[in-house]
């Protein structure tokens, strides 16, 4: 499962969400009943979490939970020299899906 933007939700949200990793169970809404459930999280997010750790804006324990490895990617804007290739890149894959249509 991707979780999009991490940083970024509620403290509510951050408790039900290490509930369900821990113990492997959620509940659908309205329901009663519990569901088991085995997955895998891939999470992102554009803040750095030790630091919101830090600032007590991001739980701890999650945020061990959710930290295996960690893959730090910097933006579009640090790394100029990808862009003539990124753009050579969708271009061509953009072109060929053009012709065949």
């Amino acid at each position: 499962m991707f979780l999009d933007e991490i940083g970024d939700i509620s403290p509510l949200m951050q408790v039900r969400l290490l509930r369900a990793i821990q113990e492997r169970e959620v509940q659908r809404v309205g329901s009663n009943q519990t569901i088991s459930v085995d997955v895998r999280l891939i999470a992102a997010t554009h803040r750095d979490l030790a630091e919101e750790v830090s600032a007590g804006r991001f739980r701890q324990d999650l945020y061990y939970r959710l930290n295996v490895v960690a893959i730090e990617m910097p933006s579009l804007r640090q790394r100029r020299e990808d862009i003539p290739l990124l753009a050579d890149h969708f271009l061509r894959r953009f072109a060929d899906v053009t012709v065949k249509r």
